[in-house]
């Protein structure tokens, strides 16, 4: 048992630095920048943004909420709504090459995008790693 919860913790260490590692864009590389975003319909339907899809209420704050729909990644704060952004899955997040059979993705607002790392999706339960911080967001589906 601790074997399989070492080498748990020892893949979401990795996956979170190859995460990170495509963060900057000091390096000149401009692949990450924000381009026009295009999105096929049916990538809700399959994978693991179809497992996604629904609303969550956050376990840390009871107030906040995120809802998926479609492709459509929602914030919302005591109901009201914070942010509407494209969720696009990638192979990773330092190639950031759209993939729905990766467990990365991305959240791209019009000013910047983050990638996150999803760590599990299940019919009650999401969490996520956020790439930059390593700060894992947990989630239980909202009724």
């Amino acid at each position: 048992m601790k074997k399989s919860a070492f080498s748990g913790l020892v893949l979401a260490s990795i996956l979170l630095v190859s995460c990170a590692a495509g963060d900057g864009e000091a390096d000149g590389d401009e692949s990450n920048a924000l381009l026009p975003v295009v999105i096929d319909p049916a990538a809700a339907k399959t994978g693991y943004l179809a497992e996604m899809q629904g609303s969550w209420v956050s376990d840390e704050n009871p107030q906040d909420t995120i809802l998926i729909e479609g492709s459509s990644f929602q914030t919302l704060h005591q109901d009201s709504p914070k942010d509407d952004v494209p969720i696009i899955f990638v192979d990773s997040c330092k190639t950031q090459v759209p993939d729905m059979t990766g467990k990365a993705f991305i959240l791209r607002g019009k000013e910047k995008q983050t990638c996150y790392l999803l760590y599990s999706v299940s019919e009650e339960k999401l969490s996520y790693i956020d790439g930059t911080r390593g700060r894992t967001s947990r989630f239980t589906r909202k009724e």
